[in-house]
């Protein structure tokens, strides 16, 4: 039997056995999951590990978890430990010290033989994403304290492209992570309207006594679909693709933005549109798809495109005399 189908039919029965007390008997759960008697017996025997499941009439009910709080359910305390483990090693959540401590509490009341499957269930589940540039734990936590009370922060900032570390205060918004990364979003008073910063590259923080209004009209997900990425700040443009007709079919079953419009050609290629903040950030992508597409709108792109694309042709025709 593989463990992944083990795992997953532990949760199925807890939430079917919640929602549904003293409906499901043993004969219900051998149809519902296509499974022998011993196998509910023994998934059930599991189960009871955690605490009271009532069986009534041959029917079964969850009275009792003896290691959640109140506000979880059992179903629910189980899928956390498998995604909470993973995110925390992948991503560096926010406070994951205090997640990771939970973790912790929760594996302690596991019965062994549960604890030792979702071991091997997180060898066998990987993310793709993972954090490529460092964010250090005690910023991340004093920034989401800072959110979440609406504390403004003095930071010293050091900005990669001018190669200088700056003074800010930052009302913060929100954090979202991208490219690897995590960042913060919020009121530069600086720079006087909304800036993004990357943790990486706060080299220290404070967290002020007073508080900021949080602006009723900002929303952080409205607010970073402007951009195609992270750039939200800039002036809006239509873009315009032609991808060929072998990706043709891919683009379609794709959503790369939340206001994307994709149109079917006779020849088989595909027109990409989109409306955002700048085209600087979906210019390395495109260039990522190499001549299998083509930038039709901005005139700005098309020639930074193009542009670098002769630099690269440049860069491997002198390659090939050396």
């Amino acid at each position: 039997m593989a463990l992944e189908e083990q795992f997953a039919r532990l949760i199925k029965t807890l939430q079917l056995i919640e929602r549904e007390p003293l409906k499901w008997d043993t004969a219900g759960l051998e149809l519902e999951f296509g499974v022998g008697r011993a196998t509910v017996e023994r998934d059930i025997r599991i189960l009871r590990q955690w605490g009271t499941i009532e069986r009534k009439d041959g029917c079964f009910a969850v009275k009792q978890m003896k290691f959640l709080p109140t506000n979880f359910t059992p179903s629910e305390a189980l899928s956390l430990v498998l995604a909470g483990s993973l995110a925390t090693d992948r991503i560096s959540l926010p406070h994951s010290d205090a997640l990771s401590t939970a973790l912790k509490k929760i594996d302690s009341l596991l019965p062994e033989q549960m604890e030792s499957m979702i071991k091997k269930m997180c060898k066998r589940v990987s993310i793709g994403i993972k954090l490529v540039r460092d964010c250090d734990a005690d910023v991340m936590d004093m920034l989401s304290r800072a959110i979440s009370f609406h504390n403004p922060i003095d930071i010293d900032y050091h900005v990669a492209s001018r190669k200088e570390l700056t003074r800010r205060k930052v009302d913060p918004y929100g954090l979202t992570f991208r490219f690897g990364a995590w960042y913060l979003i919020g009121f530069c008073h600086l720079r006087e309207s909304i800036r993004t910063f990357g943790l990486d590259r706060i080299r220290s923080i404070r967290v002020l006594d007073d508080h900021f209004r949080y602006p009723k009209d900002f929303d952080l997900e409205e607010y970073l679909k402007r951009g195609w990425s992270l750039q939200s700040d800039w002036s809006p443009c239509r873009i315009r693709l032609r991808f060929c007709s072998e990706l043709a079919g891919w683009i379609e079953g794709c959503t790369f933005h939340p206001q994307q419009k994709i149109i079917r050609e006779k020849k088989g290629t595909v027109i990409f549109e989109v409306n955002i903040a700048g085209w600087e950030e979906i210019k390395h992508w495109v260039l990522g798809f190499g001549d299998r597409v083509e930038v039709l709108e901005p005139d700005g792109l098309r020639d930074a495109v193009a542009e670098t694309g002769a630099r690269i042709a440049q860069l491997y025709a002198l390659k090939k005399t050396d």
